[in-house]
């Protein structure tokens, strides 16, 4: 994962709801100057109008936004919260946020790609959410 430096891996123990778990998992794309502040409210308000669209699988979504809402440059954060963030009355429910930055679409397309390839495997994903430390948690994106 090219995208992904280990600053922008974190692990937290909960989040009141989903909206501050967006905020938290974007937070240091803002840091890192890879996002605007508007970034995580862009997303925020895309998930209000179209639905929990980032909610990839149970326990994994991925917050992102098109490019011209915010992004500055191309990053990816990881956010494990230990305590699982539910989206909707539907309970559905998430613990790992992949907070996605893409300037363009053909980054966006690569990094979904490797998430995507990196999730099929069950047994890494029960790993993944078990992380007990920051540097554990990236090392399996790498």
């Amino acid at each position: 994962m090219e995208l992904l430096k280990q600053e922008n891996v974190q692990i937290c123990e909960k989040a009141a709801d989903w909206e501050e778990a967006i905020r938290i998992s974007v937070e240091p794309l803002e840091k890192g100057g890879y996002v605007t502040p508007e970034y995580k409210e862009q997303i925020i308000a895309n998930v209000k109008e179209l639905g929990p669209y980032i909610v990839l699988t149970e326990d994994i979504a991925l917050p992102h936004a098109r490019p011209e809402q915010g992004v500055l440059d191309s990053q990816l954060a990881i956010t494990l919260f230990r305590n699982p963030v539910a989206f909707n009355q539907d309970h559905t429910s998430t613990r790992l946020f992949i907070a996605l930055a893409a300037n363009d679409g053909e980054k966006h397309l690569n990094a979904l790609a490797s998430v995507m390839e990196l999730f099929q495997d069950e047994e890494r994903v029960e790993s993944i959410l078990s992380a007990d430390n920051r540097e554990n948690l990236y090392h399996f994106f790498l």
